[in-house]
């Protein structure tokens, strides 16, 4: 049944920014390591297209700024229900990552005084804060990365689905995979293993993501054992282009313009209108605010075609664009945007701010496996600030492989029970088998989107809600068992790996929705219109999801707020 097996002392899912930093210390601690990616090791996950920022406390800008500031920021920004120990660290160690990875190679962008540039992104910083390289800064990171990966030869494998991790006893000890090029099934055995598989924006129909963001990690993580923690809270942006559709769901960051004296967002009867949806009355508000004002101009018949709203980057000149956002404008210039004319721009799924609960070494809440960045949970709380992702992909990537390769140290690899792996081999085969007659995987996954649309995403209620739940109860039942491939060949069958994706995918979305149906409040991500308040009262606390034999319980747990700091109100 398994084609391939293969042994490792810490293994790294996923090839985005956390997963190489992981993937560096554990290699410097002397831990043999194995990369593995659904997509190009290096190239993939989202931290490639990452644009905004990356927050760390120098203080350049303005001498008050510093590391007690920057956590001062981040615990209000996400509303009170980031693990403050988390928060405390990341923004402690973020000036060393940013020595680190400039030691790996990364360039930023510096002042004549060789100071590096930093800039406020909004209302969420303090002081100004993010570093940045133009407006690509992403791409810097990734690849002094891919150059530390290849200086030290870590293997990696490219074009690999895992779908289900091992276990000796309690603990994690390896992972079983397919690698869609050859049609091949692993068998991976390891002494620790890393989870970075990034988000799930695929769950919608427009999102910022890459097409991979599937949610695997979560629901790995889940059937494994492991706690997620606030997944109800998803970010939504308010500045994904719409049309074309060869561009929709990519970002244009129109706000770092509107200083330079841009026009503010409209609706179709050509009236500004963010600052109604603000409590503080500003045309460029926190992140997650866009989002919902735009959402609530559509549903009052004031939205684009499209289903969004207006920005007209030809209210600044072309020099300014190209000086403020030069790869953004001629991204959409390349696909025959007209950047003189208004642009329809609108919500798109962005981030995920919970995810796989970990603690102050990036483990989660089973042996042997560790996570790192967007499929992690606990650092950001209800609400992620622009720009501290970066900062922590590359503080718990760092941790996390230092810890996985001191765990794999004492534990070992070890091999799995042949049973468990008989059993996922036959389930992994049998979306292969012509006794599947029902829907193919990308009905499910369009009836998934839809329902993650229209009830899961910028604005939620009961009754849409327990819609949804219901309804992905019925497809982990009924539709997944009996979901058809075109056709029965293993090599290169993308058909059959997305069967593997969406089986994750549905079962991600039942733990998103059914967190967002218990929380019965607003609070920084998480919008239900039946309860608009933020009530601190019954929820200050984090919603923890795990598996109980096939269905999920979901436990509301007070969270231990800084003393020091005022709660959100």
């Amino acid at each position: 049944m398994i084609d391939r097996t293969i042994e490792t002392d810490v293994l790294v899912i996923g090839g985005g920014g956390g997963g190489l930093r992981a993937a560096v210390a554990a290699h410097d601690e002397g831990a043999r390591v194995l990369i593995l990616s659904k997509g190009i090791v290096g190239k993939s996950g989202l931290t490639q297209t990452a644009v905004t920022g990356f927050q760390v406390a120098f203080g350049y800008a303005d001498p008050r700024d510093n590391a007690a500031v920057h956590y001062a920021d981040t615990i209000r920004g996400g509303y009170g229900l980031a693990d403050s120990e988390l928060a405390r660290i990341f923004t402690a160690e973020a000036v060393e990552a940013v020595d680190d990875i400039e030691s790996f190679g990364a360039r930023f962008d510096r002042e004549a005084d060789g100071k590096l540039v930093q800039r406020k992104l909004d209302s969420s910083q303090t002081y100004p804060r993010s570093i940045k390289k133009g407006d690509s800064l992403g791409t810097p990171i990734m690849q002094a990365l891919r150059r530390q990966i290849n200086k030290r030869d870590i293997p990696r494998l490219h074009e690999i689905l895992v779908t289900r991790l091992l276990k000796d006893g309690d603990r994690v000890c390896g992972a079983m995979a397919v690698d869609f090029q050859k049609g091949a099934l692993l068998e991976i055995r390891a002494g620790a293993v890393v989870m970075a598989t990034g988000g799930a924006g695929e769950l919608f129909p427009v999102h910022s993501n890459t097409p991979d963001s599937t949610g695997d990690g979560y629901a790995l993580a889940l059937d494994a054992g492991a706690d997620l923690v606030d997944v109800e809270f998803l970010l939504m942006l308010g500045h994904a282009v719409l049309h074309p559709a060869t561009v929709r769901g990519v970002l244009f960051t129109f706000q770092y313009l509107l200083n330079k004296g841009a026009r503010p967002l409209y609706n179709a009867d050509g009236e500004p209108f963010l600052a109604r949806y603000d409590p503080e009355g500003s045309d460029n508000p926190a992140r997650h605010i866009y989002a919902r004002a735009i959402h609530g101009e559509v549903r009052a018949g004031r939205g684009s075609p499209h289903g969004g709203a207006f920005f007209d980057p030809g209210s600044v000149s072309i020099k300014t664009l190209m000086a403020s956002l030069p790869s953004q404008t001629k991204y959409l210039q390349s696909f025959g945007v007209d950047m003189t004319k208004p642009i329809e721009v609108g919500a798109a799924a962005h981030y995920v701010c919970g995810g796989i609960k970990i603690g102050a070494r990036a483990q989660s809440t089973i042996q042997g496996l560790f996570a790192v960045g967007e499929c992690s949970g606990g650092p950001h709380g209800a609400g992620r600030i622009g720009g501290n992702s970066l900062t922590e992909i590359l503080v718990f990537g760092k941790r996390a492989g230092i810890a996985a390769s001191e765990f794999a140290g004492s534990h070992g690899a070890r091999p799995s029970d042949a049973a468990i792996i008989a059993a996922e081999s036959d389930r992994i085969l049998d979306y292969l088998s012509d006794r599947r007659t029902g829907p193919r995987p990308n009905v499910i996954k369009a009836m998934l989107q839809k329902l993650m649309n229209d009830h899961v995403g910028v604005v939620r209620n009961d009754e849409g809600l327990r819609g949804a739940v219901a309804r992905f109860e019925r497809m982990e039942a009924v539709d997944l068992c009996t979901m058809s491939v075109a056709e029965s060949n293993r090599i290169g069958n993308y058909d059959w790996i997305e069967a593997l994706e969406v089986t994750a995918m549905v079962r991600f979305a039942r733990a998103m929705a059914g967190a967002a149906l218990k929380r019965t409040e607003s609070r920084g991500a998480h919008y239900r219109e039946d309860y608009p308040e933020l009530d601190n009262e019954a929820w200050l606390k984090n919603i923890i999801i795990r598996k109980d034999g096939d269905e999920l319980a979901f436990e509301p747990r007070a969270c231990a707020p800084d003393p020091t700091l005022e709660t959100a109100e």
